[in-house]
């Protein structure tokens, strides 16, 4: 029962992230139905923007999360950091390959090239999405379950399980599921959203001006043909083998500034400068 509950909060923050991109999709659905000729990459562009915006703040404000004390700093020092950012990286690039060779159908292929055209689906897909997913995946299912002492690990991979099966795309859900794992180590080792909602920034933002740039050719501009199946192959190896490196490396670094949220589950957690200390 007590793991039960443990879920409760976690599973609220997920029901009202659905619920707001529902009724937010609302005008799509009467522009389309009024005009079937109305432009939906603009029209998805309004409503991905609206209903990140909006359950960011409602998460941000809710009582039970309330994480506006998690963007107050990166929540270590900044040489360790650095250390995280690198490890994403890896992260971005192996994952990335890893996913271009498995082939997967992208269902969202044609819409995210239109929504990459306007500066509104720019600050949907770059910005303003990934901030909403980090406060969502991250503040509202993972901080709830660490403070009720859940094993961190478990933690995790179940926030980076929903993360990646929530984008539903079959071309998106392995490279969010295993960046999901990233993202929850080093948000379990700083209490802060800044480190992980940067390189979310930065990873979409990076995504959509290639789109922009290159147009069509973008989805052609794979490892594999730019440097051949073997070597792209091999950097795939390289890099998430390093990312796993620097990974731990990030672990150690943050293991003396970094108090067990685990251990506080009968007290009041409270934020400084990213570190989760106990108030007695």
């Amino acid at each position: 029962m007590k793991y039960v509950k443990a879920f409760v909060w976690p599973f609220v923050a997920f029901i009202i992230y659905l619920l707001v991109q529902v009724v937010a999709s609302l005008p799509l659905g009467m522009a389309l139905a009024i005009n079937p000729n109305a432009d939906k990459s603009f029209w998805m562009s309004v409503t991905l923007l609206v209903s990140s915006i909006i359950t960011a703040v409602v998460l941000m404000i809710m009582p039970p999360y309330d994480l506006r004390s998690s963007f107050k700093s990166v929540g270590c020092k900044y040489e360790a950091a650095l250390i995280g950012v690198v490890a994403v990286v890896l992260g971005l690039v192996g994952f990335n390959i890893m996913t271009e060779q498995l082939e997967l159908e992208n269902w969202m292929e044609e819409l995210f090239m239109g929504m990459s055209k306007n500066v509104l689906g720019f600050l949907a897909i770059g910005v303003f999405g990934p901030i909403c997913e980090e406060i969502v995946f991250r503040g509202g299912i993972m901080r709830p379950l660490l403070k009720k002492g859940l094993n961190p690990w478990v933690v995790i991979l179940v926030s980076a399980f929903i993360f990646g099966m929530a984008h539903g795309n079959p071309a998106q859900v392995p490279f969010a599921g295993f960046l999901g794992v990233v993202f929850g180590v080093v948000y379990y080792r700083t209490g802060s959203l800044v480190l992980t909602t940067l390189c979310h920034i930065l990873n979409n933002s990076f995504s959509v001006l290639l789109m922009n740039i290159y147009g069509d050719k973008a989805n052609d501009m794979t490892f594999d043909s730019m440097l051949g199946h073997g070597t792209a192959t091999a950097l795939m190896v390289v890099t998430i083998l390093a990312c796993v490196a620097m990974l731990y490396w990030f672990w150690k670094k943050t293991e003396s500034t970094y108090v067990d949220i685990s251990k506080a589950e009968n007290n009041t957690i409270t934020y400084d400068l990213g570190e989760l200390k106990n108030e007695e």
